[in-house]
């Protein structure tokens, strides 16, 4: 809350940043070879500028000021060895003559012009054009949500609920749509229409890139396992300006046109993935989002399709990357991290979908979830599925209270009944509602359609013991909402309006089903399918089949679907028979959280419970902390229970072979029972 009287204005600092980029020029134009003028201990150093409080790209203030402090004592210890030496060599040369003495002090550089110009730049466009920019960006988001209330409330007046309340409502948020228009057209006009002045910034920034990218030793992959210190150091701001002001420019129409985005490519496909170099994963994040804006059909630029399809940085390592943020992004350390990580995770969808048509990075995808089997690709499946569950069940829900509010306003003479405050309040939950319903199942096609054309060609993760039951269990639930018998509750007037696709995505559901099952090889996903409790029955699947057949389904999906539901229906009555013969298992057999018979016993090293291997595998794929008493916990960190799963298996041995003699002696019962008659 500063005091606008006493600070300099947005359009100053906004002058003062063309100023700088001005004073710039001569050496943007030669960038290349002026670069090394920019010396990193300018940041520590100057007399100008304090960068020391400024948020560092991946060190605490702590580590910085240890560092520089460092720097400092070695520096000293080596000017006062030399001022040994110096005065050594004076007095053995000139004898009765005075001594020079050097005079320690602190660490000081004279700096270049070029880079002191650079580092106050970089400083002014922080506090003068990106600043400006992001006010723009809060303005349109603000006026954007005033719109859609002011619209909402003057349906609710057309509706009948004009309550003197409600009118000032209106007439308010009219006015203060007016003055934010205003505003939003004078940033226009000032920074978007100026494109010899972003131009000129993007420059700048290209040179920030290509500066940072040679403190690690320059375009090149994999990065040192060891961060540099200097690079460690710098302003984060200073990569963060750069990301915002591509994401910006990459929205203006033809602002991208004649420029170089090479350097910005290889720069974002380095660090996006790397914790140890960029620490905050929102900056990890608008890296995705510069890379979104660049996707082709959203660009308009031809050339953002060859920076994708033949940058070689982007073919060995934008799958991989993509992938790894998508897992990192569910734990971001904000006290918003739940509903963050979908938005970001939306963008990673949207970038993966348009990247598996490209041949070369589907092979790309097929190789790293070939060797990330049991790592990264099984926790970023892991995750999606999470995703999918949450956000269908989310949706749906909300689509049947969405229902509730409609009947009540269909209802017209109850309706009218109601005072105008209850009207009023009911309506504004209604349009709330719409718009949650509607990203949500936004983001539920994109994560089960992308499920569907992952599951085709790469089968393998899904039938991992420690997956399946899991996936089964997703896909017979996500079939009991579309095909079951409370299916035709979620009919809504306009299901185009929330995105809600239920022919779609039933065809997606038991496509999924056929993909995972035409690479089952071991024959374990119709087991699991029958093995789930809650959604299972096999009267579910022919429900399903006889939709799909109405709403124009593939028939060879349907055949093998109806197989699959076969074979299902199969591994039920096996299962019921094998658990007869177990007959009643030792509850030191039974796994303590699903409550199942054991087939791979490990025993928790610090809680030392046991429990089996693929449900706490299935449980660390979410949460790495001993589900008994929260201590951190890792796969490799499992000990094998030997000795109880020779016990579960002699127990399994015992109680088929008392099975067998008991059938035997059933079977020769009636000819012993005939002689006898004789």
């Amino acid at each position: 809350m500063v005091d606008p009287l006493k600070c300099a204005s947005s359009g100053m600092f906004v002058n003062l940043s063309a100023v700088m980029l001005r004073l710039c020029e001569p050496f943007l134009d030669n960038m290349e070879s002026k670069k090394d003028k920019i010396d990193v201990n300018y940041l520590f150093y100057n007399n100008r500028i304090d960068f020391k409080d400024l948020t560092a790209i991946n060190a605490s203030s702590d580590e910085v000021s240890s560092w520089i402090e460092s720097i400092n004592n070695e520096h000293d210890q080596n000017s006062a060895s030399g001022e040994v030496r110096l005065m050594e060599s004076q007095e053995a040369t000139s004898s009765g003559k005075n001594s020079t003495s050097l005079v320690r002090c602190a660490k000081k550089e004279n700096f270049s012009f070029i880079c002191e110009c650079f580092f106050m730049t970089a400083r002014v466009l922080n506090l003068g054009l990106m600043k400006a920019i992001s006010d723009f960006k809060h303005i349109s988001q603000q006026l954007a949500r005033l719109e859609d209330d002011l619209e909402s409330n003057r349906a609710m007046r057309d509706q009948g609920g004009g309550s003197p309340q409600l009118e000032q409502d209106i007439n308010r948020l009219e006015k203060i749509v007016e003055i934010l228009t205003q505003d939003k057209f004078c940033y226009e006009a000032q920074i978007l229409r100026d494109g010899a002045f972003l131009q000129r910034a993007l420059s700048f920034y290209r040179l920030m890139i290509l500066w940072s990218v040679d403190l690690v030793g320059g375009f090149k992959m994999p990065l040192p396992s060891q961060c540099p210190k200097k690079f460690s150091c710098i302003p984060e701001h200073f990569l963060d300006d750069a990301m915002d002001l591509l994401v910006l420019t990459s929205r203006i129409p033809k602002a991208l046109e004649s420029f170089v985005l090479d350097d910005f490519l290889s720069f974002i496909i380095m660090f996006m993935g790397s914790t140890s170099y960029i620490k905050n994963p929102y900056l990890r994040a608008k890296m995705v989002e510069v890379l979104n804006c660049w996707m082709p059909q959203r660009s308009g630029l031809s050339s953002t399709a060859s920076l994708f399809e033949g940058h070689q940085l982007c073919l060995d390592y934008l799958v991989r990357n993509l992938l790894k943020l998508y897992v990192d992004i569910e734990f971001t350390g904000s006290h918003t991290q739940f509903f963050d990580k979908f938005n970001i995770r939306h963008n990673i969808a949207e970038l993966l979908e348009y990247l598996w048509d490209v041949p070369s990075h589907r092979n790309a995808w097929r190789q790293i979830a070939k060797e990330e089997e049991k790592g990264v690709y099984l926790n970023f499946l892991n995750f999606l599925i999470n995703d999918s569950i949450y956000l269908l069940d989310e949706s749906l829900n909300k689509i049947l209270e969405l229902k509730e509010i409609e009947a009540e306003m269909a209802n017209t003479i109850e309706w009218e009944r109601r005072p105008p405050q209850e009207r009023e309040e009911r309506l504004r939950v209604f349009h709330q509602w719409e718009n949650i319903v509607r990203f949500d199942m936004k983001l539920a096609n994109e994560d089960v359609g992308m499920l569907a054309f992952t599951s085709e060609q790469i089968p393998a993760p899904f039938l991992l013991p420690e997956m399946v039951e899991r996936v089964a269990s997703m896909l017979n639930y996500f079939l009991l909402q579309l095909a079951g018998p409370q299916r035709k509750s979620l009919t809504v007037k306009d299901p185009e309006k929330y995105e809600f696709k239920p022919k779609q995505l039933l065809k997606q559901i038991a496509t999924i089903y056929v993909h995972i099952s035409r690479g089952d090889k071991e024959a374990v996903f119709p087991a699991a399918i029958s093995k789930d409790g809650r959604a299972y029955n096999d009267q579910l699947f022919a429900s399903a089949a006889n939709i799909l057949w109405r709403i124009g389904g593939d028939p060879q999906i349907i055949k093998e679907f109806m197989q699959l539901a076969g074979k299902a229906k199969a591994a039920a009555s096996e299962a019921m028979d094998a658990e007869a013969i177990l007959g009643d298992i030792p509850d030191e057999f039974l796994d303590p959280i699903q409550y199942t018979l054991m087939k791979d016993p490990v025993i928790l090293p610090s809680s030392k419970v046991t429990i089996d291997r693929p449900v706490i595998i299935r449980h660390l794929l979410s949460d790495s902390t001993d589900p008994f008493n929260r201590s951190h916990l890792t796969q490799d960190m499992l000990i094998p229970n030997t000795e109880l799963k020779l016990q579960i298996e002699e127990f399994v041995r015992s109680q088929q072979s008392r099975k067998r003699t008991a059938a035997e002696s059933e079977i020769g019962e009636p000819d012993g029972t005939a002689d006898m008659v004789e």
